[in-house]
């Protein structure tokens, strides 16, 4: 009997879970029915603790709803909880292009959700707005794909292979979708840095075989850094009405970390070098690391609206370390 009553509470503490993961116009029961081919009254008595799940019904929803089964054990010394890793490896055919797929997918059901929000700290430039300039993303990729898998072909080798008109329209509707979106984003005087190190070093090395390409990568830098000036100067994306806030902040980050939030539903992406990343649905993680981004923006250095000083002075700044990189490609 007592064994009983642990499965069953195990059974309750995972369709609570799943309750919390739900949005508010789903219902559980239909849900559960779905997932699980059964009808709804035999769905009730699961969700009930009238019948137990079978391992194969656990396992099911376990899978569907991205839950480790760990977790609902009574463990009472560690907080443990599942998270979704997919390491992509861009020498494999399609791998990059179904990676992002499937973030255009996520980011439009975003978009649709109601009381939709992404918050984010970025120590590099964010993949949605270093997705508008074409060169420099292939570029990040590139130097990615060369570090951690060989590549031993050109920069020139490596856009044929990846650029395909599929991409490229995924990286519009990734942006335009983005734009709908209230967000706020936490940049340090650094953010930038990251990407013109990494152009810089390439240069040094001589892996261009001309100036025209690293000059272009920076030219495309600093048309995120117009086009952010902007959406800070209005508080708001592009030409459109969507709130957005931009913060500066003196400290450095440990991380970026993209937090998104729809009606009763929050996941945070927890970025690992350059575009792998995890994915974490737990409710507890999310919530601290909410408290925590919020924490930080409180001491940063909000630059929208009135905060013209501030602004001027940052974006300048960025601009002069870009312009001093373009000098230097130039006077080789």
């Amino acid at each position: 009997m007592e064994n009983s009553d642990k499965i069953f509470d195990i059974q309750k503490k995972l369709f609570e879970e799943i309750q919390t993961r739900l949005p508010s116009q789903y219902i559980l029961v239909d849900m559960i029915s779905d997932i699980l081919d059964t009808s709804r009254d035999s769905a009730y008595r699961r969700i009930n603790c009238k019948k137990p799940l079978s391992i194969g019904e656990t396992y099911t929803l376990c899978k569907h709803f991205q839950m480790s089964f760990d977790n609902l054990m009574d463990i009472r010394d560690v907080h443990q909880f599942d998270c979704v890793y997919r390491p992509i490896d861009l020498s494999i055919s399609n791998e990059y292009q179904n990676y992002m797929f499937a973030l255009a997918k996520n980011i439009e059901k975003l978009k649709n959700a109601r009381d939709s929000s992404i918050l984010m700290s970025a120590m590099d430039i964010p993949v949605f707005h270093l997705i508008t300039q074409k060169e420099l993303t292939f570029f990040k990729l590139y130097t990615w794909t060369q570090s951690v898998y060989n590549y031993e072909g050109t920069m020139d080798d490596f856009m044929k292979e990846i650029e395909t008109p599929d991409i490229l329209n995924c990286y519009r509707i990734i942006s335009s979708n983005y734009e709908l979106i209230p967000s706020a984003e936490i940049w340090t005087e650094n953010t930038v840095n990251t990407t013109l190190s990494l152009i810089n070093y390439y240069v040094e090395i001589g892996s261009f075989s001309n100036k025209e390409l690293p000059l272009l990568l920076c030219e495309q830098v600093l048309n995120i850094l117009t086009k952010m000036q902007k959406w800070a100067e209005n508080s708001v994306k592009g030409e459109r009405t969507t709130p957005f806030q931009l913060y500066i902040s003196e400290m450095e980050l440990e991380n970026s970390y993209i937090l998104m939030k729809q009606e009763d539903i929050i996941n945070c992406v927890v970025k690992l070098f350059t575009i792998n990343s995890l994915n974490v649905f737990d409710k507890k993680f999310c919530v601290e690391t909410e408290s925590w981004l919020t924490k930080l923006s409180q001491r940063s250095v909000l630059l929208c609206g009135s905060s013209e000083k501030d602004r001027i002075k940052y974006f300048n700044s960025q601009r002069q370390r870009v312009r001093f990189l373009m000098d230097k490609i130039k006077s080789l």
